[in-house]
Parts: structure tokens; sequence; C-alpha cells
């Protein structure tokens, strides 16, 4: 066993299930104290860490103190977590274990250009067994109970571990195929404890488009656009696909969607394709010319997919009115059908219910047993918010063990 040879007397043994972010900083946090076990149920940890990565890691964000707390909900639950391990702490986190960051123009955070999802993973893996760390791959918890012995299920074959402390950090439901299928749900209420069914989030949107345009512009972007859904509002980018839309500015609003949709109100989306010019503004660009397409391609530098949506969502006395097709510009109304599955959606909310925790993240059943990351019921939009999240509530939940067994914190 690979001991770290400067660890102080142990705290007692830990366990960590689940081998994605929020287990892996709460098992490299409880090293110093305790002989820690984690348990992952794939063949390796970090299977949808590196999905997410695919395309660029963006790690955690350049955003702190209340704008940071403001990208999380419920408002508050993340806010401790946040103080304690916010985006500096994870960044100089980072470079201890070789992974240098820097900001984007958009002031995402990312690994230094040339290191990959795979070095900054195995950067953490290593580090995590020169702590001690024992890992365990292809073991699926199946029970618990409140003598803390946890089952394992390795192959057929059972494994039994008695613990002092844990943490469960056992992901939702979004990316299946990762692992993520949020199956422990029936561990839990089993045990008595009430969970929340998943739904989507950070997902793309159901929209029945007209025939004509999903033929002739699905696969294309509509760029520096404002969306709106009540009284959110999130700008950027969206791609026009087959089914929706889907993108970063889509993202933001899809909390709102879902309760539009739950409550049995028609969800809809506002767009503003023009969000740098006012109404006024747009009139006189187009001044006496005659409307018409490439009348307004022409005076207001607009796009082909552009001039398909505000076509294909007005009429024709309004998209020939100049005063009204400025109106659709900056105030067009997609109808929202649905949001799209779990098996696509880059995060989940529901699983369990924060009321299940007391307020150091323990089980209020089991006050031994903590949890991290995305298995309970909170949302960030992406933009390195989500993965702050889990860092943050991983080392929260071992901060919060080595306080409650009186281990001294260097």
């Amino acid at each position: 066993m690979n001991h770290n040879k400067n660890k102080p007397a142990s705290g007692g043994v830990a366990i960590v299930a689940g081998g994605g972010p929020a287990g892996l900083m709460a098992a490299w946090q409880l090293a110093a104290y305790f002989e820690v076990h984690l348990f992952e149920k794939e063949k390796m940890v970090g299977q949808k860490f590196l999905l997410a990565g695919k395309g660029g890691l963006n790690i955690t964000s350049h955003l702190e103190g209340e704008k940071l707390a403001g990208k999380y909900s419920p408002r508050g639950f993340m806010d401790t977590a946040l103080n304690l391990f916010g985006p500096r702490q994870l960044r100089e986190w980072l470079g201890q274990l070789g992974i240098p960051t820097y900001t984007g123009s958009s002031g995402k955070v990312f690994p230094e250009k040339g290191i990959s999802p795979a070095q900054v993973l195995k950067a953490v893996v290593n580090s995590l067994q020169q702590r001690g760390v024992h890992i365990h791959t292809s073991h699926k918890l199946t029970d618990f109970d409140g003598q803390m012995r946890f089952t394992f299920l390795n192959g057929n074959k059972q494994i039994e571990i008695q613990a002092d402390y844990a943490v469960l950090a056992l992901g939702g439901a979004s990316w299946p195929g990762t692992g993520s299928d949020g199956k422990w749900t029936e561990i839990m209420n089993r045990r008595g404890i009430s969970t929340l069914p998943f739904q989507p989030s950070n997902c793309g949107v159901n929209i029945e488009w007209p025939a004509q345009l999903r033929q002739f512009h699905e696969g294309k972007p509509l760029k520096n656009i404002v969306m709106q859904v009540q009284d959110v509002k999130s700008r950027g980018e969206a791609l026009i696909t087959a089914y929706g839309l889907e993108g970063f500015a889509v993202y933001p609003l899809v909390p709102e969607i879902r309760k539009l949709i739950a409550s049995g109100q028609r969800a809809a989306l506002r767009l503003d394709l023009k969000p740098t010019s006012d109404r006024n503004s747009l009139l006189k660009r187009l001044g006496n010319t005659r409307p018409g397409s490439r009348a307004y391609a022409r005076c207001l530098k607009l796009d082909t997919v552009s001039l398909a949506l505000v076509k294909a969502y007005t009429s024709q006395v309004e998209f020939l009115e100049p005063a009204l097709f400025a109106d659709a510009l900056k105030n067009l109304l997609l109808p929202v059908h649905s949001l799209r599955g779990l098996d696509e959606a880059i995060s989940s909310t529901g699983g369990l219910g924060l009321e299940s925790l007391n307020p150091d993240c323990s089980l209020k059943k089991f006050p031994r047993i903590f949890v991290a990351g995305e298995m309970t019921d909170w949302d960030a939009p992406t933009g390195g918010f989500l993965l702050q999240g889990c860092f943050s509530g991983g080392f929260y939940a071992a901060n919060e063990i080595i306080s409650r067994c009186g281990c001294q914190m260097t």
C-alpha cells in the first residue's frame, strides 16, 4: 500500500464513493488525515471530466465573491464552499500539481495551452496516489447502513468496508454514458431518504421549426444575440439544430424554461437579433428604402439565417412594414416545446434534496456521511461554474469531516 510517509496520525478510515471532480477533491483533502479509499464504479475515474474537456477544458471562471455566488441556485447553498475553495484556490491547487492556468478573453479559465484534460486528470490521480489514497475502480456502491458499513460490487464479488466517515459524490444523471446514471437514488430511497427526479439543465430546447427554415438553416449559428425568458437575459451565440436551438446563449435560460413548463405555462425565447442597435436607429438606417429581404440585409447587415427567422415568425404584412420588421428584430418570440433529454444535457438538477442535508452537507439520517457534487439539487450555468462547484463541494465536505474528527488542520 502506497501510504503518504508525511501523513500525521490517522483520523481513521474515510471512504469516498465517486471518482468525479467532487470525489477526487474530497479524497485529496482527506488523505492528509485519514486512510482514504476512493471507489469508482466505472473502469477509470474522471470519465465525465474528460468528456467535459472536449474542445477545451473550461475548469473555472475569473469571477469571485458575489458575482460568483450569483451563478449558483438555490442562492446561498454553495456560498460557504465557494468562499472556502473558490477559483483562486482551485487555480493555486492545480498549479501545485503542475497544471498552470490562464484566463481567456471571456473570463473563462483553462489549463495552459498544450495541456490536455487527460494530463490534468493524470496529475490529480498521481497526486492522490502520492498522498496514499487507495483507488478502487469497477466498484459500484450497492448499500450502506447506520453502522457505517458500505457494500460495493466488483464484478460478481461483493466487498464490505467499515468507515469512520464517508463522502458520497455519486454524480447526477446527465451524459449517462460516462456512468452518471443516477441509479444511486434507489439506495437512498431504500434507506429512507427521499430524492427528486432528475431533470436536464444546460441543454438544448425543442422548437417546432417551420420545415423550410429547418431545411435551409439547420447547423447555422446565430451570433451576437440576446435571448430572454422572464427576467433572465443571456448574450452570446446559439446554433439552429433539427430539433431547435442549443448553445451558450440558450443554457442560462433553461432553469426559467423548466419552471414555466413544469407549471403548465407556455415557454418562449424572446430574441433580440440586433442588441447593439435600438429600434429607432434601425429604422433610420432603413430610411426610405423599399422594404424587403435584400434591403434589410444590405441596410441592417443581416445574415440569411436572421432574415429567415424573422420571416418564419411574422406575417407578410409585418415583414414588409419596416416599423414592424424592426420590432420583430428586437423582440422575436420563439415558442419552446420542451427541453432536450438527460442523455444530451451537460448537467442535471434533482437528485438529493437539500432538505435531507445538515448545514455541513452531511445526511440528516446518517450524519457521518457527507455528500458533494452534482448528486445534490443545485444548478449553475456553463462557463466553468459546474466544475468549480464540484471541486468546491468536495473540498468543503472533506474539511467538515476533518473539523469534526478534531484533526489539526494545516
